[in-house]
């Protein structure tokens, strides 16, 4: 199952990033919690990337579906019965919740994700309490035991889109020994304290944005601001980018409440440079890349001697796997409302599709040739895939910085994009310093001091 899950997102995302990973504990007791805005994308990633293999708590109705039974049984899921899910008999949790006790018991570990269902929210929904009453719970049943909770992350740079990229930031583990000793005398209080403190844990490294329209304008500002100048657009890891993004969030909703007019006209000017971009279909490492000459030319020369070398094997793989990308596209793009489930649906197609293409290839090999032409073409539908997948996205690529070369050399309106954009950033560097004389500020009731030494 582990490799699998790797497998599976190494192909749909091209690139999983892990940070801060030694932060899991190497053994005990661990219940490991995270948001939830990408349906079974998400537990595939904990299962993938994290050092410790947990059981996750998963909703009863998942057991209904007959391509995910066999997946739920390898991986010892638990069910929990959730009383929004009709028809579901929710006494079966405390049988749900004598499992996790004992999983926890025996020094294992169990993941599940608090917000309570995935969704499509610019930040963290209002969290259950069900994490907490299990940790409680498990300690008081089994008295010495220590249990850790440790929080994970998971962004996307663009989730429903096939390769895409993905980050899992591992926060510190927190212990519970403050809120064990209440949980014998007054459990609510214990309950709700240990929730917020998970709450602010799942923060940390989560990315929260006050709205999607606000998102787009923070991640534009943090894009021009950590990249003053470039010879060629070089993408970022997502990673570099995350501490800055916080910064941004941290800073825009102090500096909304303390200066809104001067907010207002940089979120003004950034979604002018915003929807300039969009209509000319530029990206803003394009627009503050220099394209000099000779570096330009080799990036060319190098992509195609790159694309001569693959195109024979890759144009086998398109034809020979068009038909399951096709189909894969086609029934995930049928549930266009339901954002967070998008990609679990290609990947579930996908996991159908692909070996059903080529096992009819290689059973009609094999009717003609014989089993070991069979096995033959079944490994060259991978293979070819693979080959088909890297050569589109170089070509794609290669056009891509084309394209914008010609157009930044050669449209005004291309070089008034350059224009705006410095006149941008020179305005969120007076943001900045706005930022900077505010001192000591309250955020989340904790002081925090206003500095631009965060973001620079």
């Amino acid at each position: 199952m582990v490799l699998l899950a790797r497998w599976l997102l190494r192909i749909f995302f091209r690139q999983v990033e892990v940070v801060d990973g030694d932060h899991v504990p190497r053994d005990g007791a661990v219940v490991f919690v995270a948001n939830h805005v990408n349906s079974l994308v998400d537990p595939a990633l904990l299962l993938g990337f994290l050092a410790r293999r947990p059981r996750f708590l998963a909703k009863s109705t998942l057991w209904q579906m007959a391509i995910l039974r066999p997946f739920l049984h390898l991986s010892a899921a638990i069910p929990v019965y959730r009383r929004q899910d009709a028809g579901v008999d929710t006494s079966k949790n405390e049988r749900t919740f004598a499992r996790c006790h004992e999983v926890l018991a025996a020094g294992s570990t169990i993941a599940l994700f608090p917000e309570g269902t995935s969704h499509n929210e610019p930040a963290l929904v209002p969290l259950r309490t069900g994490v907490s009453r299990i940790v409680l719970q498990a300690e008081q049943r089994f008295p010495g035991l220590s249990v850790r909770i440790v929080p994970v992350g998971l962004t996307f740079d663009a989730k429903t889109r096939f390769r895409s990229r993905a980050l899992v930031v591992v926060g510190e583990a927190l212990e519970a020994s403050a809120e064990r000793q209440t949980y014998a005398v007054d459990p609510q209080a214990a309950v709700r304290r240990l929730t917020e403190r998970i709450r602010e844990a799942l923060s940390a490294v989560t990315l929260n944005f006050p709205s999607w329209e606000e998102a787009r304008l923070i991640e534009r500002a943090a894009e021009i601001y950590e990249r003053p100048v470039l010879d060629l657009p070089v993408e970022r890891r997502l990673s570099d980018g995350f501490p800055l993004r916080q910064a941004f969030i941290r800073g825009y909703r102090e500096l909304r409440q303390r200066f809104p007019l001067q907010v207002a006209a940089v979120a003004e000017a950034v979604r002018e440079y915003d929807q300039l971009l969009d209509d000319l279909r530029l990206s803003d490492r394009q627009v503050a890349s220099s394209y000099p000459s000779e570096g330009s030319a080799r990036f060319v020369l190098k992509s195609l001697l790159v694309l001569l070398v693959r195109l024979p094997l890759a144009a086998i793989g398109t034809v020979y796997n068009i038909l399951p990308y096709r189909l894969a596209g086609w029934l995930s793009g049928r549930n266009v409302d339901a954002v967070d489930v998008t990609a679990t649906y290609k990947l579930l197609a996908s996991m159908l599709l692909y070996p059903l293409t080529w096992g009819s290839a290689a059973a009609a090999v094999a009717w003609v040739w014989g089993a070991w032409s069979a096995l033959g073409i079944f490994i060259l539908g991978p293979v070819s895939g693979y080959f088909a997948l890297r050569f589109s996205e170089r070509r794609a690529h290669l056009r891509r910085q084309v394209r914008a070369f010609f157009i930044l050399k050669g449209q005004r309106r291309a070089r008034n994009l350059r224009l705006l954009r410095r006149a941008v950033a020179e305005r969120l560097d007076e943001l900045i310093v706005l930022y900077e004389s505010l001192g000591p500020v309250e955020t989340d009731g904790n002081p925090v001091a206003g500095s631009s030494a965060e973001l620079r």
